[in-house]
């Protein structure tokens, strides 16, 4: 798939017409029309404002061109968007609750001395007394879910 029909395939995405895109580009809608024919190619400034207007990443419109290989967060940061509200709400709402219980055991303490030069103050992590240790020992309860 060339760059083209990436731009074809990204505005229609977007729900947008051609004489639209051409607006939000600052160029003619013919423009617009050989870009996605591949009679031209868009310039660089224009290439700028085509990812915000197509509310895409320079990776996805040259997927083609560009074969890197993406790590694991990529790939998931590529997954991710594909997901509608309701699943972009769900990956939220998980990854606070495991970002909470992994750093609820550090609490900030600002060690700050007497002096003036600011250099010279510092910020540790501390862990507190028994933070995270609920997931690490089994227990006999039972859960109230």
């Amino acid at each position: 798939m060339g760059i083209g029909t990436r731009i074809r395939a990204l505005r229609e995405r977007e729900g947008i017409t051609q004489e639209e895109l051409a607006r939000r580009l600052g160029v003619t809608p013919s423009a617009v029309g050989n870009y996605e024919r591949e009679i031209s190619h868009p310039k660089e400034e224009v290439l700028y404002r085509l990812f915000t207007a197509l509310s895409c990443e320079p990776n996805e419109l040259f997927a083609d061109y560009y074969n890197a290989k993406l790590s694991p967060a990529q790939i998931h940061l590529a997954r991710y968007r594909e997901l509608d509200e309701h699943g972009r709400e769900l990956v939220d709402a998980c990854t606070e609750i495991e970002y909470r219980r992994c750093t609820d055991g550090l609490t900030a303490v600002a060690a700050r001395s007497f002096s003036r030069d600011p250099s010279q103050h510092t910020l540790r992590l501390k862990r507190r007394e028994g933070a995270g240790s609920i997931l690490d020992q089994p227990d006999d309860r039972k859960d109230k879910l």
